[in-house]
């Protein structure tokens, strides 16, 4: 597909962005960049081979289940360029792919821990900053699953349904700050993660998308980077669908 892209949109503005190795994150890295975006592109381990990217821009490696960690890239970005805009989080795992009762309580934890507590301890670093600013934009991956839930595969569900809850919750509490937030419930989408699941377990979700296709990164990468611009400026506490027609609830 081919996106449109408006190079100036995001000049002078600092952009965190984790799970920016790969998947989601890396497309909305070099989307960002090529629309001005001074991006600080964060993985497990420093993202530094990015390609595509142009002007200002700093790879760092964050653990999101560390709030040290949070505390250290938040710094750094503020130190080294004034300011911290938006906060674009597209980290996760797909946790354990089996019933509720073959599952182990550590695989359990650790699904959490990962997409849940990590954006819990994203907003608490960023918050302050943004606050003072009385501007900031942030886009929190969730997912379908979240709304919907999957059988066989009640971690990963219970993790970004609460991840809404906390978009929903938090934004509440900046709305007056001039910060948004914002989540983004995609359906199947081209990543990595699609290879962690069985052959049986993407055809049963594959059939559910009424666009019969799985989306592409680019298509996420457009959403957010409008969910982090200066106009998504009266949308707060939303969760967006990109799931191809899959979910028509309210």
């Amino acid at each position: 597909m081919t996106t449109p892209i408006w190079t100036n949109r995001f000049d002078g503005q600092v952009i965190l962005v984790t799970g920016a190795a790969g998947g989601l994150g890396r497309t909305s890295v070099e989307r960002l960049a090529a629309e001005g975006a001074i991006v600080v592109a964060t993985d497990l381990k420093s993202p530094d081979n990015l390609a595509g990217h142009s002007g200002a821009f700093l790879a760092m490696e964050l653990d999101v289940t560390r709030a040290d960690h949070w505390r250290v890239a938040v710094d750094s970005a503020v130190e080294q360029f004034g300011r911290l805009d938006g906060l674009l989080m597209c980290h996760g795992a797909q946790g354990p792919e089996a019933d509720v009762e073959r599952i182990a309580l550590e695989d359990w934890q650790r699904t959490l821990r990962i997409n849940l507590d990590s954006c819990f301890l994203g907003l608490q670093a960023v918050m302050p900053t943004m606050k003072r600013q009385s501007y900031g934009r942030v886009a929190v991956l969730s997912s379908i699953s979240g709304r919907e839930g999957n059988a066989s595969m009640s971690a990963y569900s219970t993790s970004k349904a609460g991840v809404i809850a906390l978009v929903k919750s938090v934004a509440k509490e900046a709305a007056a700050d001039g910060i948004t937030i914002n989540a983004v419930a995609p359906s199947m989408f081209q990543t990595p993660l699609l290879q962690h699941l069985s052959e049986e377990r993407n055809a049963a979700l594959l059939s559910r998308v009424p666009m019969g296709r799985i989306g592409q990164p680019l298509e996420f990468a457009a959403l957010a980077a409008w969910l982090l611009s200066a106009e998504c400026s009266y949308t707060t506490g939303q969760v967006l669908d990109l799931s191809g027609g899959r979910y028509a609830g309210s």
